[in-house]
């Protein structure tokens, strides 16, 4: 059976958990797994993360088919409470990257079994370290797309923002592009009770952060979602003394070009503004991170259709744009025929269902089936 085997695996993994770029143990699992079902891999030199690939044998050309899963876990406790929890102090998965690493691992078990069932060959792309958005770029940057070129690519990425049974899919910009901003604000110290002889920059701060968190609402267009954030502030040692130093810290999150390109134009002059305010300076660092993911619309049509064939009528559902970033995206500097689509996992109420990144967050092994069938039906639909 594809699914236990899955699940095994899956919480094994959630055990024995590791963040970005230590994925050691996780990896040497994978490559074990795929060499174990006769599995081929590609080295291209990666530290942690490995790349399967699976040969059809039906007559004809068929596409090389890349399909991608994230392995890395998060550096916060595991609450779940399960038998299977984090041994690991410190480091959970809560964004179910156990389940994707171990689906796609059930997924390469089938296919192994299906040869002779598709032509052209799948790329399984186990990737590092997407927490933090650097993985992604590893693998293109090593070649991990080439040899053989990968013709189309695929993800799933699971969510209790949806119910068990549902796949989400939708084209065009889906997930947003995650940019981060350091701000040190500098002044001139005093003590509390002359601030007459100081430049507060903790009170330039302040107008920035307000400044800050008005420049979506009063300078991008109410169709386009944004978000522009505040969510480190650091100044000061004691109560009576002004500080000469502060810094502020957020995030960014933008859908589309033009708006990334405006909001950022905003964040430099609203704080220059509001240091100016206080007779303070500023410094600003502002570091583009991914781009958006955006589906491409004829794979996301290939998807949906192998998504309505795994799933009752009317559970494959119409993918509601969010505003997380997510490294897939750089693939589409190599190829941009890419889609990313969604798997509910949500037990009951969507409302008292644990979210991602949340400690307490368990994959649902319920939906393994879901995730491993969905991968092969499109495979199939495509190459078969």
């Amino acid at each position: 059976m594809i699914a236990p085997y899955a699940i095994e695996i899956r919480r094994d993994i959630h055990m024995n958990p590791e963040i970005a770029f230590q994925e050691v143990r996780t990896t040497q699992l994978v490559k074990k797994e795929l060499l174990s079902l006769g599995a081929g891999i590609q080295e291209i030199g990666l530290e942690t993360g490995c790349i399967g690939i699976i040969c059809g044998k039906k007559p004809g050309k068929g596409k090389v088919i890349g399909i991608r899963c994230d392995m890395d876990a998060l550096p916060m406790q595991d609450l779940c409470g399960k038998t299977w929890s984090s041994q690991n102090d410190g480091v959970a998965h809560t964004c179910g990257h156990d389940a994707h690493t171990a689906a796609l691992l059930g997924a390469a078990k089938a296919l192994m079994q299906l040869r002779d069932q598709f032509s052209g060959a799948v790329k399984l792309i186990f990737q590092p370290a997407e927490e933090g958005m650097r993985g992604a770029a590893v693998v293109v940057q090593k070649g991990g797309m080439e040899n053989p070129h990968v013709d189309l690519m695929v993800c799933m990425h699971n969510t209790p923002m949806y119910k068990l049974g549902q796949i989400a899919v939708a084209s065009g910009q889906i997930m947003a592009a995650s940019d981060r901003f350091s701000i040190k604000f500098t002044g001139k110290s005093a003590h509390g009770s002359r601030p007459v002889e100081g430049k507060n920059t903790l009170l330039a701060l302040s107008h920035t952060v307000l400044g800050l968190h008005e420049i979506v609402s009063n300078e991008v267009k109410s169709k386009d979602q944004a978000v522009v954030n505040t969510c480190v502030a650091n100044g000061g040692t004691v109560s009576n003394i002004i500080p000469d130093t502060a810094i502020l810290q957020g995030t960014v999150r933008t859908l589309d070009s033009d708006v990334r390109n405006t909001v950022e134009s905003s964040l430099h002059r609203v704080t220059e503004h509001a240091a100016a305010l206080c007779g303070c300076t500023a410094e600003i660092t502002y570091r583009r991170g991914c781009p958006p993911v955006c589906n491409d619309p004829e794979v996301t049509e290939l998807v949906r259709k192998a998504a309505e064939k795994v799933v009752d009528d009317g559970a494959c559902i119409e993918l509601a744009p969010l505003l997380g970033g997510e490294d897939f995206s750089v693939y589409t500097s190599v190829n941009p025929k890419t889609c990313l689509y969604r798997l509910g996992v949500a037990r009951d109420s969507i409302e008292d269902e644990p979210q991602l990144h949340n400690s307490r967050f368990d994959f649902n092994d319920d939906a393994m089936p879901y995730a491993i069938a969905s991968y092969i039906q499109i495979v199939l639909d495509i190459n078969g």
